[in-house]
C-alpha cells in the first residue's frame, strides 16, 4: 500500500491565496530589496540632485510595475486586473522619469510623486485587508499589517513633496523606502513559510 499521499505536498493547503502568497513570497522580497537601494542611496548621497532621484524613481517604478505585472498575469495575486493595472502605471510612469529626467519640473515632479503616493497608499491598504481577512491562516499577520501602515506612511509623505524641499524629500522618501523594505522582507520570509502549511 503507496504511503505516498500521507504526507501533504506543499500546495495542498486548503486556501488557495495563502498557496499563492506562499509559492511567491520572492516577489516581495525582491521589491523589499530595491526599496532598500532606493532608500539608502537616497540617504547616504548628499549631493543627489532631483534630476538624479527621478531617474532612480523611473528605474523603482519600472521594476515594480513589471513586478505587479508578472503577478497579475501568472495569477499570483487575489486581484489580477488591479495588479496588472497598478503595473502598467508604474511601468508608464517610470519610463516617462527615466527617460526624460530634464523635464522634470513642477508639474512632471509633482505627477510623478502623485502618482507614487497613490500607488503606495493602495498598496498599503490592499496589504492591510489581505492581512485582516487572512488572519486566522496568517503567521505574524500583524507585520503584513505593519508593512501596509508604512507603505500609506510612504505614499503620504511623498502627497505632501510640495511642502518639503528637494533634499529633505529625498532623506524622508529614503528613510521610509527603507524601513518598508526591511519589513517587506521579513513578510516575505514570513511567506516562505507557507509552503510548507
Amino acid at each position: 500500500m503507496s504511503t505516498t499521499n500521507d504526507t501533504p505536498s506543499p500546495m495542498e493547503n486548503d486556501n488557495p491565496i495563502l498557496n499563492m502568497i506562499g509559492s511567491n513570497w520572492w516577489v516581495l522580497l525582491l521589491r523589499g530589496l530595491l526599496l532598500i537601494v532606493l532608500g539608502l542611496y537616497a540617504l547616504f548621497s548628499p549631493g543627489l540632485t532631483l534630476l538624479a532621484w527621478a531617474f532612480m524613481i523611473g528605474c523603482f517604478l519600472i521594476a515594480d510595475g513589471v513586478l505587479a505585472v508578472v503577478a497579475g498575469l501568472a495569477g499570483w495575486t487575489e486581484s489580477r486586473g488591479w495588479t496588472i493595472f497598478r503595473g502598467v502605471v508604474a511601468i508608464a510612469a517610470g519610463v516617462f522619469a527615466a527617460g526624460h529626467p530634464a523635464l522634470i519640473g513642477a508639474v512632471a515632479a509633482m505627477t510623478v510623486v502623485l502618482l507614487i503616493a497613490a500607488g503606495s497608499i493602495l498598496s498599503g491598504i490592499l496589504e492591510i485587508i489581505v492581512a485582516i481577512r487572512e488572519r486566522k491562516a496568517i503567521e505574524g499577520e500583524g507585520w503584513m499589517i505593519l508593512d501596509g501602515v508604512f507603505s500609506i506612511l510612504f505614499g503620504v509623505v511623498l502627497a505632501l513633496a510640495p511642502l518639503f524641499s528637494a533634499s529633505v524629500l529625498i532623506r524622508i522618501s529614503g528613510g521610509f523606502a527603507i524601513l518598508f523594505g526591511l519589513v517587506a522582507i521579513y513578510c516575505a520570509f514570513q511567506f516562505r513559510k507557507l509552503k510548507s502549511l
